[in-house]
């Protein structure tokens, strides 16, 4: 048996615990998320078996199952079960649990409360419908097929309506995101989604619904400012992080691109800025003009030296263009540390070949290394890397013999003949 341990961030104290097969639960569940809030997933992958928990100070619900099955779209019945479920809570009326079985085909469902079995009827059939109905909407388990089905019984207003009535975050953020694969949203939709996403707790769920409703629609700029106005509330940068990665898998368009950098705006720490300048640089759906105005705004963004040159290495091949070459030399110019220029220099010159303006404008950018040996350095890993040419030469001629000391300079000069 295999085991993965998730926890998501949705504050208030909220426990939540789910453990079953992964083809049961949203591919989300078998991500890592670590919030430090209280709320845990637990995924355990042991044949067809599952089961969820979740607690919190007013809240004790959760089920065990074995087999597939899927929810009516009222979340109040099974529409298909290949074994047996078991839902129960506990609140301060008591202990409640409803068993559902399939008995040759139908599904049977019992209700209990306490050790004391419910008698078959309409009581019986109204106690297990209201602790199913729970199951649904706080877990997120087979969102997507609830969702289909409700869709089908009442369009995605049904959708929307539920959604305001779901228990915890992990629920309303992959409601939103099962429903935006679904179905086309305006304006207004796109309004109340906001609203209710943005007064919840867990960056997590929060990241869920913006990642979804930002790839899979096409948004207007009123809707587009609805969802950065959420996407400011998220306090990780991690997962405004992970909402600009989202974006770089899709293709590019420029209002995208303009989503991206509203969102970077948005993360204060270094190492998650140049991730997500990183992921920018790195998709093949963005354009090299695009590229040129993501190394720039690494340069203007991130202050840590390190942090940046690694930016700059993201652009790899790029470089050689005209445009994108001449802001990775921007980028170089803000690296402070003579070691991490003196690597910057040598990464940039690394990706280009053959005949280009920027081996002089590296020249240029080696007369910044305050250093002597890691200018000497930077010289002979320029003249190393760039096409023999009289004019490269000349240039870091100059700048070798700016070198104060002695031996330093004579080494790089030798290095030069």
């Amino acid at each position: 048996m295999r085991s993965h341990m998730i926890a998501f961030g949705v504050g208030g104290g909220l426990a939540l615990v789910a453990a079953g097969a992964l083809a049961l639960i949203a591919p989300k569940f078998a991500e890592r998320h670590d919030g430090g809030d209280g709320f845990h997933i637990v995924n355990i992958t042991d044949g067809g078996r599952g089961s969820f928990h979740l607690k919190d100070d007013a809240l004790d619900v959760s089920a065990e199952w074995k087999g597939d099955f899927s929810f009516a779209a009222d979340g109040r019945s099974l529409t298909a079960l290949t074994e047996r479920l078991e839902v129960a809570s506990k609140d301060q009326n008591g202990e409640r649990k409803a068993v559902f079985e399939n008995r040759k085909g139908a599904i049977v469902a019992r209700a209990f409360k306490g050790d004391r079995e419910t008698p078959a009827g309409a009581d019986a059939d109204r106690e297990a419908g209201d602790l199913l109905q729970l199951f649904a909407r706080s877990s997120g388990v087979n969102a997507d097929s609830r969702v289909k089905a409700m869709l089908t019984a009442g369009g995605k207003a049904r959708v929307i309506e539920e959604i305001g009535a779901l228990v915890g975050g992990h629920a309303v953020g992959a409601y939103v995101e099962a429903l935006a694969a679904e179905a086309a949203l305006d304006d207004a939709d796109v309004r109340v989604l906001a609203a209710r996403v943005k007064g919840l707790t867990s960056d997590y769920a929060k990241r869920s619904a913006l990642g979804a409703l930002l790839t899979t629609q096409e948004l207007s700029e009123a809707s587009i400012a609805a969802i950065i106005d959420v996407a400011k509330t998220i306090e990780g940068d991690h997962e405004l992080r992970l909402i600009v990665e989202q974006l770089a898998e899709k293709k590019i368009s420029e209002r995208n691109f303009a989503i991206a950098s509203r969102l970077i705006d948005e993360i204060e720490g270094d190492h998650e800025v140049r991730l997500a300048v990183s992921a920018l640089l790195e998709s093949e759906n963005l354009d090299d003009a695009d590229a040129a105005r993501a190394l720039k705004a690494a340069a203007a963004k991130i202050d840590g030296d390190h942090e940046l040159r690694l930016a700059l290495e993201s652009a790899d091949e790029r470089l050689q263009d005209g445009e994108v070459g001449g802001a990775g030399l921007a980028v170089i110019a803000a690296i402070e540390g003579d070691h991490e220029r003196r690597l910057a220099i040598e990464d940039f010159a690394d990706s280009l070949e053959g005949e280009s303006p920027h081996w002089i404008g590296l020249a240029e950018a080696a007369k910044g290394v305050s250093s002597d040996h890691e200018r000497r350095l930077a010289v002979e890993a320029i003249y190393g890397a760039a096409p023999q040419s009289s004019d490269i030469r000349a240039a870091l001629r100059q700048v070798a013999e700016t070198i104060g000391s002695d031996h330093e300079r004579r080494l790089a000069l030798e290095a030069l003949d």
